[in-house]
């Protein structure tokens, strides 16, 4: 039935009658605050080894000690926020031929590094994961490393020896993940233990090939969507155990830098150069020709997002280490 209305007491308006108030009102910065996106990134450089290291899958890798401390040194002139060193034990020798044990090598290539340009210029991340005990902690006790790799993935009674040692020299320990699993292994092992309580340093390490047998199994990104998803997954995953994670992203494998580009826009660090991907691009087959590219690459994409590059003291500061100035280790 239809109801008696008296429409006369009812201004005669539509939908887009807006009072001159209301027109004038100005609500954007109200209701959309700006994202807490850190405005400074690290940008961490790999220069050799890893998934990448074979002259097969990248004739422009440096293959031996001296090219690699040559790659070094143009990434530090760049700029990078950290230099990663990983040296592949088949590139243990001089670009003469003469070997050098695997302790021995990264006093041969990081010590002139710090000489040349000192700590205000070099933080060196230093992968003390290889040769026998001694070999893995002659970084460590030098005091050349400050930054090192933790595995959760490892023994629980060998990284209850090595993690009270790196930190007994001043270093800071970076928990490397390749799955997300790995990142429960970290809360198990590391965090709930009091071994490594939070607030940490993660590196997330998916989208290189996995293989078969004992190596380590990475993150599978087979395309842009897998990719986003998994990404958003892992960050979330490490954010819920820890809130106050510090998290950077290697490019990797076929994903590359559509990888670190994502880990920009989440507002996470990121980690780019020839280590762990050959490739420029996910579509083309494009390899990468130097890691200074890269790096030059990387930081235009994260000032076009609105990021600047962290220098080493202001990452060194965002992380819990002193600034350095000098030019020689302990």
């Amino acid at each position: 039935m239809e109801e008696n209305i008296d429409w006369k007491k009812y201004e005669d308006l539509r939908w887009s009658n807006y009072t001159p108030e209301e027109l004038a009102e100005d609500t954007v910065a109200e209701v959309q605050p700006k994202w807490k996106i850190p405005e400074k990134v690290c940008i961490q450089c790999a220069v050799s080894g890893g998934g990448a290291r074979l002259h097969t899958a990248n004739p422009n890798q440096p293959r031996n000690l001296d090219d690699i401390r040559d790659q070094g040194a143009t990434v530090i002139e760049t700029g990078a926020s950290v230099v990663h060193f990983d040296f592949d034990l088949r590139a243990c020798h001089t670009k003469e031929g003469k070997e050098i044990p695997i302790g021995e090598s990264y006093l041969h290539v990081v010590k002139p590094l710090i000489e040349r340009y000192g700590r205000e210029r070099l933080v060196p991340h230093i992968n003390c994961l290889r040769g026998t005990f001694e070999q893995q902690m002659l970084p460590v006790v030098t005091g050349l490393a400050e930054l090192t790799y933790v595995h959760p993935k490892g023994s629980p009674t060998y990284n209850g020896m090595v993690i009270p040692l790196i930190k007994k020299h001043g270093l800071k320990g970076e928990i490397v993940v390749h799955v997300n699993s790995e990142v429960d292994l970290a809360n198990r092992f590391f965090i709930q233990t009091g071994l490594m309580p939070n607030p940490n340093l993660w590196i997330v390490l998916p989208a290189c090939p996995s293989r078969s047998g004992p190596g380590f199994l990475c993150e599978h990104m087979p395309n842009e969507t897998v990719m986003s998803r998994r990404l958003v997954e892992m960050v979330e995953d490490i954010r819920e155990i820890d809130p106050g994670a510090f998290i950077t992203l290697c490019a990797a494998g076929r994903a590359t830098r559509y990888l670190t580009t994502l880990g920009l826009l989440l507002g996470i660090h990121i980690r780019m150069g020839m280590e762990d991907t050959v490739w420029k691009y996910p579509h083309r087959d494009e390899k990468i020709k130097s890691n200074a590219d890269e790096l030059r690459d990387a930081t235009a994409i994260a000032r076009l997002l609105g990021r600047e590059v962290m220098t080493p003291n202001e990452y060194r500061q965002a992380v819990g280490l002193k600034p350095r100035f000098d030019h020689l280790p302990k």
